[in-house]
């Protein structure tokens, strides 16, 4: 099923009234996410009337229909990657679901992310004892230690699937010649979870990604 016809009412319900129809939204913020800039967007191929701040604020937004659904996992797979936006470093931590291939969370952050913190935000989309893989960075052995999670370290194998949820992230950001509008971390986190959203919606197979 196409992005637009699974997602359109979830994401027509995040807006009170629609000056512009959500089928123009949606397809503006896909263009967007999918390397186009928001000046391309608006202005230069003229695919929607409304300004580039309106494209970019209907993006964000958008960011927040990704709700890993909560279910039994066998086995996932956290990371961290350095990304380049405006001239910066930016540390994105993700979490992926070995079978599934379901992205679980997305952080961002200016310094090496908190650890815990980011476990946390996992915890929720999981029942049961799944077990973690990791690399052999120090911190991920006290966090999950500390949180008494199962996991073992591999550097290739099951962490694949990760590596290439983080080139796919490059990617995307290299479209926009690493200058991506975003002024905050919270912008930043906002346009790689709808990134996320739109990969969760097309490459896990289960059909169980929930949009409540």
């Amino acid at each position: 099923m196409y992005v637009i016809d699974v997602i359109l009412d979830s994401f027509t319900r995040l807006f009170r009234s629609h000056r512009y129809p959500p089928i123009e939204k949606l397809y503006s913020i896909i263009l967007f996410i999918a390397g186009l800039s928001l000046r391309d967007v608006s202005e230069k191929l003229c695919l929607t009337y409304a300004s580039r701040d309106s494209v970019r604020i209907w993006a964000h937004r958008f960011s927040s229909l990704f709700k890993p659904s909560r279910k039994v996992r066998r086995l996932i797979t956290v990371d961290k990657t350095v990304l380049k936006v405006n001239g910066q470093l930016y540390y994105i931590w993700a979490a992926i679901d070995v079978d599934t291939n379901e992205i679980l969370a997305v952080h961002a952050s200016r310094g090496i992310p908190n650890t815990i913190k980011s476990l946390k935000k996992v915890l929720d989309s999981w029942d049961g004892k799944p077990v973690i893989v990791v690399d052999r960075e120090p911190w991920y052995r006290w966090a999950l230690e500390k949180l008494v999670i199962k996991y073992f370290h591999e550097t290739f194998g099951n962490r694949n699937k990760i590596e290439r949820l983080f080139r796919e992230l490059k990617d995307r950001t290299k479209k926009f010649c690493n200058n991506i509008n975003a002024k905050t971390i919270k912008c930043i986190e906002e346009i790689t979870t709808a990134i996320a959203l739109i990969h969760n919606i097309i490459k896990v197979r289960s059909g169980e990604v929930i949009l409540t």
